[in-house]
């Protein structure tokens, strides 16, 4: 294995967002007087990133010579057959990864995924396979 990226559930990064989240809901149900169903609907938006914390999703990547294996919460999968891999710069700023197979089809690797780019195109470079990047543009 010449690359692995794991990313877990239960992170800083999101328990004080979800912290938060609710200390402003809270506060606004309070001063506010608002609604329990209008509260109830807020923290409702809340419930993904908790199922994560509590659950402790995994997600992962791995870079082998000529090959790309990774897993999400949802989906997994394996490759071999990469003509190249395209890095594309989405309006968020995130990146979206594709894998172009040698027969022209392609597999898209979940958003949950994405490792940081910088690393992953030096092991992809070190892996023997091709990564185009393609940075944002308007048109």
């Amino acid at each position: 294995m010449i690359y692995r990226h794991e990313r877990r559930g239960r992170r800083w990064g999101v328990a004080l967002p979800l912290f938060g989240a609710w200390v402003a809901i809270f506060a606004l149900w309070i001063s506010l007087s608002a609604a329990w169903w209008i509260v109830v609907i807020a923290v409702a938006f809340t419930l993904p990133a908790l199922w994560d914390v509590i659950r402790d999703t995994r997600t992962w990547v791995e870079v082998w010579p000529q090959r790309i294996v990774w897993g999400s919460a949802l989906r997994s999968g394996e490759t071999a057959d990469i003509d190249h891999v395209r890095l594309d710069r989405k309006f968020d700023g995130g990146m979206k990864i594709t894998l172009i197979h040698v027969g022209g089809t392609h597999t898209r690797l979940p958003p949950d995924v994405s490792p940081p780019v910088d690393a992953f195109q030096k092991a992809l470079k070190d892996a023997g396979i091709t990564a185009q990047r393609h940075p944002f543009s308007v048109f």
